[in-house]
């Protein structure tokens, strides 16, 4: 596919013994490159180091770039299509290139910085002045875009005032010439010289608008539900993306390198798509390259470049390593309900069953707190995206996925309904199985449960105040429960002894007739229903039953603890919570609290297999 013209893109980056990073190289550079990793491996000192050499361009042995020119006017300035940095004379013409001064509203051929401190500063009223002109007429010195973002902010609010003066005083001399010459009216139809930042501020906050603006009190304000409100009202991540997006339009970039630091940083991923989406539609044939951790960005820039920047490697061998759509590595996260993306989270991934917002993720964050700060907590959905372990461990958990290492906690339900033999064979110290049938079988402690209403209830005469009575209270929801709890278990063997069904004939090809295949299909029918029909005895199956049923019995009468592995604990926590007269998540956050100050910590064997994570033991 041709390229669009762009007049300065960097085409390959090669860095050796810099800033950390033994080795980087990488090489055909799109429109769009993501740098990804974990925390720590470099990817800001990349982009540091870039900002550094473009403030001064020279040879350097160990750091060497080449950037491309494909319109006709560099390349004709040039006397080449690609200069190459390691060469002098190339270096000198490219410093000529960025070290001139430039116009603030047509930048071309330089580079923007958008770093990560995007952290908006104290305003300066600006000064009134007589003098003041268009300032999209302003030539301003070259290195202003290498600077921080914060820095521009007060250039950027600044001319925007400028902006709505200079025009209103145009009109004005405008008029006066116009009655000098003997005019009575004048034509009106003048732009909005704020259209443009309109038009952004409405793509990136609808249903806000921005209102007008008065540069006498210099406020830049916005309209929503009928109210006028100033600029700072909004969330500290909508007022970071318009200042991000106004610094653009203001400098209206063509042909220029775009550097972005973490674009996603305090923002909702929401937002930092609509972000992107509307930088990208500033300007014309802008190169931009980001560093970033989120999965959203990573994935949606999978056509593009994606680098993933791995630790140091013993050999000194390249840490860059480019990601496509077909890499095996992207298959093998497939399985997971997981992109690519998820490599930028950490250097130690620990997969657990739920979503970014479910009860598992904050009760696991809430228990061990920052007892296990390596340790990233990713939800892969619910037990549907567990349902091939084999497949996992081969692809992910028994790989170290560029210098990022998978880890799995299951609950002992998913075991059960993914073939819980084959699964407990395979535990290792990559996959581990919680002892006890749901996470919440772990807040089931009479004794924590009980301190919890000794607060609530002021006379203390409640019976949930009384540790034994509680047990008492659980012992006869769990003896309720043995029913589903048996079902649950005979069904999931029978699921094991059947299988997949597999009615797939062997050899077929472009030859095989219509008839060929109705016969394979009907022989493969044929084998999979006497295989079925053999694996689903009932004697085998009330035979599990019937050991299943008299052990929780038999556990629950001996009022013991050992029916808190077996029962569905999930089961027994809402219904007590039900029983309780409070909702179930508040009951977990109180109880987690409680645990704290416990004698006997309920969330022990829970530590125990993060400290095995974290040891590798």
């Amino acid at each position: 596919m041709r390229r669009p013209e762009v007049a300065l893109r960097i085409n390959s980056i090669h860095m050796e013994d810099q800033d950390g990073i033994s080795r980087f190289e990488v090489s055909d550079l799109s429109d769009v490159v993501v740098l990804a990793g974990p925390n720590g491996v470099g990817k800001t000192r990349i982009l540091r180091k870039l900002i550094q050499f473009f403030r001064q361009p020279r040879p350097q042995p160990n750091f060497r770039l080449q950037l491309e020119a494909t319109s006709d006017t560099e390349i004709k300035a040039w006397g080449k299509q690609r200069l190459d940095t390691i060469n002098s004379t190339d270096s000198d013409k490219l410093h000529s290139v960025l070290q001139r001064s430039q116009r603030r509203s047509k930048y071309k051929s330089t580079v923007l910085n958008f770093d990560s401190d995007r952290a908006i500063i104290q305003i300066k009223p600006l000064a009134f002045s007589w003098d003041w002109i268009d300032p999209y007429e302003e030539d301003v010195e070259w290195d202003q875009t290498y600077r921080f973002l914060r820095d521009r902010f007060q250039d950027v609010q600044h001319s925007l005032f400028k902006l709505v003066e200079s025009q209103r005083r145009k009109i004005a001399e405008d008029a006066v010439q116009l009655k000098a010459a003997g005019h009575a009216t004048m034509d009106l139809d003048f732009p909005d010289p704020l259209e443009p930042y309109r038009a952004a501020f409405q793509q990136l906050l609808a249903p806000k608008r921005l209102a007008d603006i008065d540069s006498r009190n210099q406020k830049i304000k916005y309209e929503h539900d009928g109210k006028t409100l100033t600029i700072d009202t909004p969330s500290s991540g909508e007022r970071e993306v318009v200042n991000i997006v106004f610094d653009f339009i203001l400098r209206n970039p063509s042909d220029c390198i775009v550097l972005f630091d973490e674009p996603e940083l305090h923002l909702h991923p929401e937002l930092s798509y609509k972000l992107l989406q509307t930088l990208a539609a500033i300007g014309k044939s802008n190169q931009f390259i980001f560093c970033t951790h989120s999965p959203e960005i990573i994935t949606a820039s999978i056509e593009n470049t994606v680098v993933f920047l791995t630790p140091n490697k013993p050999d000194g061998s390249n840490q860059a390593v480019a990601v496509s759509r077909d890499d095996a590595t992207h298959h093998a996260l497939n399985l997971l309900g997981q992109s690519i993306g998820i490599i930028s989270l950490g250097k130690k991934l620990l997969l657990i069953e739920g979503n970014e917002a479910s009860l598992d993720k904050q009760a696991y964050g809430a228990i061990l707190k920052n007892e296990f700060p390596e340790l990233v907590l990713v939800p892969v959905g619910g037990k549907s995206t567990l349902q091939s372990f084999e497949e996992v461990r081969q692809a992910v958990l028994n790989r170290t996925i560029w210098g990022v290492e998978f880890f799995m906690l299951c609950d002992r339900d998913a075991v059960y309904d993914a073939g819980f033999k084959g699964v407990e064979q395979r535990v290792s110290n990559r996959l581990k199985v919680l002892p006890r049938y749901h996470l919440e079988n772990y807040f089931l402690d009479e004794t924590v449960l009980s301190s919890i209403f000794e607060e609530m209830e002021a006379d203390g005469a409640s019976w949930l105040t009384d540790p034994s009575e509680v047990r008492n209270k659980l012992r006869v929801l769990a003896q309720q429960s043995i029913p589903l709890a048996v079902a649950l278990k005979t069904s999931a063997a029978a699921r094991e002894a059947v299988g997949n069904v597999d009615v797939m004939p062997k050899g077929i090809n472009q030859d095989t007739t219509l008839d060929s295949l109705l016969g394979g299909l009907r022989d493969c029918i044929d084998v999979e229903r006497a295989r079925v029909n053999g694996s689903l005895n009932f004697d085998d199956i009330e035979a599990i039953a019937r050991a299943e049923h008299a052990k929780l019995l038999t556990a629950v009468s001996e009022d013991g603890d050992s029916w808190k592995c077996d029962i569905p604990g999930r089961v027994v926590l809402n219904r007590f919570a039900g029983i309780a007269k409070l909702h179930v998540g508040r009951l977990k956050t109180l109880y987690i609290r409680r645990a704290q100050a416990a004698e006997v910590d309920p969330f022990s064997e829970i530590r125990a297999i993060f400290r095995g994570f974290r040891d590798g033991s």
